[in-house]
């Protein structure tokens, strides 16, 4: 229960934190937010709003979620394993000039920490205001592996959002593939995310517990030619980062 008697300041960081907690795991309505903190609507609104100014939160068609400012926070901290995988990430470009990049969770999506675009004329390039929710995504499942059914169920809640016609919305279909993943060490988007986009991905723990991820976005045209030597890349720099980190 909030503490009345905290000073002010105090108690605005304080509620700003819980509305924080609560959208960890998926966007809320403001309806839902005071529901799950306890404040009133009118309080989560205003505090909502001054955490938007920050890009702390931010407002889109499923509710209020996590800001990108706070993964630019987030990432602050990852300054280790950047530079740590960033040789891992130049080697497997060099074997699949195809987009490649490492990242880890926040919340329910995928949060880029480092990116090599691809030097090819047809590739793979970011889509900076679509969303990026794990079930959708290579590198995502491949991050999902590294939880529990439990822990996954919590985090979608039962609900899956559709991106495209690809895109798994079953949470038992979801389960069962992630069960593969954990057991071949390989995680796909079968054009799951965006149409004529194609990805494959794999996990890591870091000595800390923190999962990470690579994976490697190619067009469809290529993705069955690619297949194999991207899967073979994938699994040697999964061995090799976490040979470094082991290191450290």
């Amino acid at each position: 229960m909030e503490n009345e008697k905290a000073p002010q300041g105090i108690q605005v960081i304080s509620r700003a934190a819980a509305i924080l907690r609560v959208l960890k795991d998926k966007p809320q309505s403001l309806g839902s937010i005071a529901s799950a903190t306890g404040l009133p609507r009118s309080t989560v609104q205003r505090i909502v709003e001054a955490l938007a100014l920050e890009s702390l939160v931010e407002a889109g068609s499923k509710g209020v979620r996590l800001g990108w400012g706070l993964a630019e926070i987030a990432k602050r901290n990852e300054t280790n394993i950047i530079s740590t995988a960033r040789p891992v990430l130049e080697t497997l470009f060099a074997r699949t000039h195809e987009t490649v990049d490492i990242s880890t969770a926040l919340g329910a999506e995928v949060s880029f920490l480092d990116r090599i675009i691809s030097d090819q004329e047809l590739r793979v390039v970011s889509f900076p205001n679509k969303p990026r929710p794990l079930h959708a995504k290579a590198n995502g499942k491949a991050l999902l592996a590294s939880m529990s059914d439990q822990e996954i169920e919590r985090l979608f809640s039962g609900t899956l959002t559709a991106l495209t016609e690809h895109t798994l919305t079953d949470l038992p279909t979801l389960l069962t593939e992630i069960e593969q993943v954990r057991q071949c060490g390989l995680a796909y988007d079968r054009e799951e995310h965006a149409l004529g986009v194609c990805a494959i991905g794999t996990g890591l723990i870091a000595p800390d517990g923190k999962p990470y991820a690579f994976s490697v976005a190619m067009p469809l045209s290529r993705y069955e030619s690619m297949k194999p030597q991207v899967e073979a890349a994938l699994l040697e720099a999964r061995t090799m980062l976490t040979g470094l980190l082991e290191q450290l």
